[in-house]
Parts: C-alpha cells; sequence; structure tokens
C-alpha cells in the first residue's frame, strides 16, 4: 500500500516544477511582451518628435531662404518701377 500511495505523491510533486516553470515562463513571456510594447511606443515618439523637429527647422529654412529671394525680386521690381516712371 505504501507504494501506491507514494506514487501519487511523487506524481504531484514532478507535476508541480513543470507548473511552475510554465508560470514563470508565462510571466516572463507576459513582462517582455509589456516591455517591448513599452519600446515599441516610446520609439515611435521619438521619431515622431524628431520627424516634427526636422519638418520645422526645413520649413524655417525655406521660408528664410525664400524671404530673402523675395526682397530681392521685390527691390528689382522697385527699381524698374521707379525708373520706367521717370
Amino acid at each position: 500500500m505504501k507504494s501506491t500511495d507514494s506514487a501519487p505523491d511523487t506524481a504531484s510533486t514532478a507535476a508541480k516544477p513543470d507548473h511552475d516553470r510554465e508560470l514563470v515562463r508565462a510571466i516572463t513571456d507576459a513582462l517582455a511582451l509589456a516591455v517591448g510594447k513599452r519600446a515599441a511606443h516610446q520609439a515611435l515618439q521619438h521619431a515622431r518628435r524628431r520627424h516634427r523637429a526636422d519638418a520645422q527647422r526645413r520649413a524655417l529654412h525655406a521660408a528664410a531662404h525664400l524671404a530673402g529671394y523675395s526682397a530681392l525680386i521685390g527691390y528689382i521690381w522697385r527699381q524698374r518701377r521707379t525708373s520706367h516712371a521717370a
């Protein structure tokens, strides 16, 4: 009888480490997924911020560049207009 009583105990103790291992693996996978999602979200936010800053910098550069040309064209146009009026 002792052999039958000890058999379920060894089976339950053998199943318990497997269950614990599966639980640890599931928790580890969940944490890795959560960390991965957070890292991906942070990378996306960083890329969006960087893209906005680059776009604003390019727009400012283009506006300054065009302002110089428009001032030059305005000056030439005024010079030609005043020379034709005289």
